[in-house]
């Protein structure tokens, strides 16, 4: 469903209500002034003008069924075709000095909150380009003294105060419109992103709870065979061959429901440290089921032994995800000895750029990434350049990392 902000419908209704509002405005001030006998215009060109002004409404009647691709341009040339008349109508009625000026600042604000920014600064420069001409050139019927006054009497400095003014009021109501339209923007992209994250998940829960079900619906059987087999081996009237084929169906039996069976990690090994180089070939392991043509080069020549491992394979494991995702055929991994510590770096060779999507922000990936490093005591600078993608990772020596003996150079 389309947000009403986004829809141009939404915005060409909103457009009629004030096209409405205004020609219902300027019939009720001409019935008053008709009726004191101050009318600046004769009853046939009142009603001509109200005729015309509410004329794009007509137009959105018969186009309001037209298709989305249509109803972008004419939402925006019913603003200015708007503001156009309007002006046409100032030029009749004394010039922008006449205090009905001011409504143009609606259409800009209409056009800021629904336009794209190209369409709104052209409404926005017909409408403060319109105000001047107005403000100079105009008609006065010379037997309404009122009007004569107001149009006539305004020093030119004054006149070009009002200009300024004007101008000042319209762009900044067109730069809050914009600026609202693209937090609205920012806000729906991010809505997709998390709807988008939550069908991902949903969809891994699926997966895991379907995987679960069949190593249960499996481990009956394997159970059973398991028995079967063990019950046929201890038989003394079964053939030897055949006893030990009974064995070997019995340890396939084992082995299958070994594998079924969720393996907690090991917990000593995970608390002590390990080199990084170690780390880099479990990643290359993992990222070879996703990407079998991304290739993982270690190039040192610095190997720090590294604590809290699996907090370590969680970065690199991102990061290489981020790669794979990009469509990197390279992904190589150095470590360097600097005098605060150590530096890690970590480059692809990604075909996309920093302005397509996907590349600069790393989603959720980036998230785990910085929590992780932040825990870790390190920090992470990201570099997106034209051939290579890097990530450097400055790791201080309190973090507990251990230098290997040969830890000194550059990574490339």
């Amino acid at each position: 469903m389309t947000p009403s902000w986004q829809d141009p419908r939404t915005w060409r209704r909103r457009l009629v209500f004030l096209r409405g509002s205004l020609v219902t405005l300027l019939a009720l001030l001409y019935l008053v002034a008709d009726w004191h006998a101050a009318s600046p215009l004769p009853t046939f060109q009142v009603g001509l003008w109200l005729a015309l002004l509410w004329l794009p409404s007509v137009v959105f009647l018969l186009t309001r069924n037209r298709p989305p691709r249509w109803q972008w341009w004419l939402c925006g040339m019913e603003v200015l075709v708007d503001q156009l008349l309007f002006l046409a109508l100032l030029h009749q009625l004394g010039g922008s000095a006449n205090p009905l000026a001011f409504y143009l600042l609606l259409p800009v604000l209409i056009g800021a909150l629904a336009l794209p920014s190209a369409a709104a600064g052209l409404q926005v420069v017909v409408a403060i380009s319109g105000y001047g001409l107005t403000l100079h050139w105009h008609n006065v019927p010379y037997h309404h003294p009122h009007l004569h006054a107001l149009t006539n009497e305004i020093h030119p400095d004054h006149g070009l105060g009002m200009w300024l003014a004007f101008a000042a009021v319209a762009v900044v109501l067109t730069l809050l419109g914009q600026l609202l339209r693209q937090a609205q923007q920012r806000e729906q992209r991010s809505q997709g992103t998390a709807l988008t994250l939550a069908l991902q998940r949903e969809r891994m829960y699926q997966i895991g709870a379907t995987l679960a079900d069949r190593a249960h619906e499996l481990n009956t059987p394997l159970s059973t065979l398991l028995l079967i087999s063990e019950g046929l081996a201890e038989d003394p009237a079964l053939p030897e061959s055949r006893r030990n084929d009974a064995r070997q169906i019995g340890e396939l039996a084992r082995r299958i429901s070994i594998l079924l069976r969720p393996t907690a990690p090991d917990s000593a090994s995970l608390a002590q440290p390990r080199r990084l180089s170690t780390l880099c070939e479990e990643v290359a392991l993992t990222l070879r089921h996703l990407a079998p043509t991304l290739t993982v080069r270690w190039q040192g020549p610095a190997d720090p032994a590294l604590a809290q491992s699996s907090s370590w394979q969680r970065v690199l494991a991102n990061l290489g995800y981020n790669a794979c995702d990009a469509g990197a055929s390279t992904l190589d991994i150095a470590c360097v000895q600097t005098q605060s510590g150590w530096l890690i770096q970590i480059s692809d060779d990604g075909p996309r750029q920093p302005g397509q999507p996907g590349r600069e922000g790393l989603g959720i990936g980036l998230a785990l990434v910085e929590t992780s490093l932040a825990a870790l005591g390190a920090t992470l600078e990201l570099t997106f350049e034209r051939q290579w993608t890097q990530a450097r990772i400055q790791l201080p020596r309190i973090s507990g990392a251990q230098p290997a003996p040969d830890s000194q150079g550059e990574p490339a």
